[in-house]
């Protein structure tokens, strides 16, 4: 700090001081930048707005828009509502001509405001808003609902040749990509993307990755060695019972993990990419996996999870190595969905959620469903909040009841209190879904129910039996019950 300097923030301080007894404020010790840098971006959102009203010098370094922006940007959650909220149209992104001092804590409000109200409408009564359906022209397996820091979005393929975004929130369409030359014989069979790539798995192995800006088309990646070279007709015929079933990006985005499924062989192939830039996709592992019949995988900072078949379990690797680390409840019959937490990993099965530890291997605590709710579908997590679990019970051949159980995720781990029994329940009937006719309800019953759960909505996609009477198969339907929307409690 120079002479000037130390004279300005005296002056700054006698000023601050006079006709007081109060300590000397720290900033006035310090330039505004290296407070705002070295302590204001460590804090949370809460922190950060209450060290605003501390003093007005305090106000003028949190009102740095760098520091709003940088502490925005590591809290993920909060991260992930104002996402939400861009895409719902009721926020925006800060522009230059914005007055930062005005903009951060209108936002900070708002979003914290949204967020109380996600926790309250999952344990409130008739909270939940149904969103108008969706045709889906894609296929039933292969729909993003999972959602990330950028991901607010729906994505299907609605012909042979295109793949179409939407925004998950108003369904409205937002961009399309064309597949290209190879569309003919490319099957859609996974995908997955971030703010910046759109990566699509297809039948014979084949990758294709899309500058979501851009809609170009950047890499078309074969990751089975066996398929690098496919000249002979006997060639041809392996590529063709070769699929790309599984894509992971990691949650930073900058790596990509492929699994390939070569169903004459019984094998699998996991393949770890590094992305460097939009040209640079480098492979930095691959490990290959005999007779798993991977069937869901998950990946997060430290390690991937693999959901293999009939008493496989789940495998837990090296996120960076791809090295196994240990397999969970291989002794398990009909697992139906899983969630990593922290040390974790919550288990569902047809009737039951148990806890594992994830480094031991062991089960910790089981919790028994009732018989009457039918089998459970797929089970999620709401922040650190709480554990959904979605269960479905054919009452008929024309509709399911879809069942909504709700439980406190500290409870659970804790072992407090009433641990088997959730904290809230609720369920919807499908049969107000049917698509109507001329005459009324289409009389056509369901053929299958596949059912998608995170913090903000609960999803599901519905096809239809072949209908005789208008001799057509009715399209597949996306419906959504939305847990996002503010809304004021005056009722208990």
């Amino acid at each position: 700090m120079t002479n000037n300097q130390t004279i300005n923030s005296r002056d700054i301080c006698d000023s601050n001081l006079q006709g007081t007894n109060t300590g000397v404020d720290i900033t006035c010790l310090l330039q505004v930048e290296l407070v705002a840098k070295g302590i204001f971006q460590n804090v949370d959102c809460l922190g950060l707005l209450s060290a605003r009203s501390v003093s007005p010098a305090w106000k003028d370094a949190v009102d740095n828009a760098r520091v709003w922006k940088l502490v925005l940007d590591k809290d993920v959650k909060w991260k992930k509502m104002h996402n939400v909220l861009i895409k719902k149209g009721v926020a925006v992104e800060p522009t230059e001509v914005d007055n930062y001092s005005e903009f951060y804590p209108e936002l900070y409000v708002k979003i914290k405001k949204h967020l109380l109200s996600l926790e309250k409408n999952w344990v409130t009564k008739a909270s939940y808003e149904q969103i108008k359906k969706m045709p889906y022209a894609g296929f039933v397996g292969h729909l993003n609902f999972q959602v990330k820091l950028a991901d607010q979005f729906i994505v299907t393929r609605q012909s042979p040749q295109t793949i179409e975004i939407f925004n998950r929130w108003t369904l409205a369409p937002e961009s399309v990509f064309d597949i290209g030359v190879d569309s003919d014989r490319a099957m859609m069979k996974s995908i997955d993307l971030t703010s910046e790539y759109l990566a699509l798995g297809c039948n014979r192995g084949k990758i294709f990755v899309f500058c979501i800006k851009t809609r170009d088309l950047l890499h078309k990646l074969i990751d089975d060695p066996a398929l690098l070279n496919c000249g002979s007709f006997a060639q041809d015929v392996m590529a063709s019972r070769v699929d790309c079933s599984h894509l992971v990006f990691s949650p930073t985005g900058n790596m990509l993990l492929s699994c390939i499924s070569n169903n004459s062989c019984q094998y699998e192939t996991l393949t770890l990419r590094k992305i460097t830039s939009p040209q640079e996709w480098k492979i930095v592992h691959q490990q290959t996996i005999h007779q798993f019949n991977v069937r869901r995988i998950q990946m997060d900072d430290s390690y991937i999870y693999l959901l293999g078949g009939a008493n496989k379990g789940i495998q837990v690797r090296c996120a960076t190595s791809l090295e196994l680390v240990n397999t969970i409840g291989e002794a398990e019959h009909f697992i139906k969905s899983f969630q990593p937490y922290d040390r974790w990993i919550i288990v569902a099965g047809r009737e039951q959620i148990s806890l594992w530890e994830t480094l031991v291997g062991t089960c910790i605590r089981r919790c028994q469903m009732n018989q009457t709710d039918g089998d459970i579908k797929t089970i999620g997590l709401v922040g650190d909040k709480y554990i959904i679990s979605c269960h479905v019970n054919c009452w008929s051949s024309d509709f399911f009841i879809l069942g909504v159980n709700v439980w406190d995720l500290r409870s659970f781990l804790e072992e407090r209190g009433e641990t088997s029994k959730p904290t809230f329940t609720f369920s919807e009937s499908t049969l107000s879904w049917h698509e109507p006719g001329i005459d009324g309800v289409r009389d056509t019953s369901v053929e299958k129910l596949k059912v998608f759960v995170d913090d903000y909505q609960v999803g599901c996609l519905i096809t239809w039996d072949f209908d005789y009477e208008r001799r057509e198969v009715p399209v597949p339907m996306l419906y959504f019950m939305d847990f996002s929307n503010h809304l004021e409690f005056s009722r208990s």
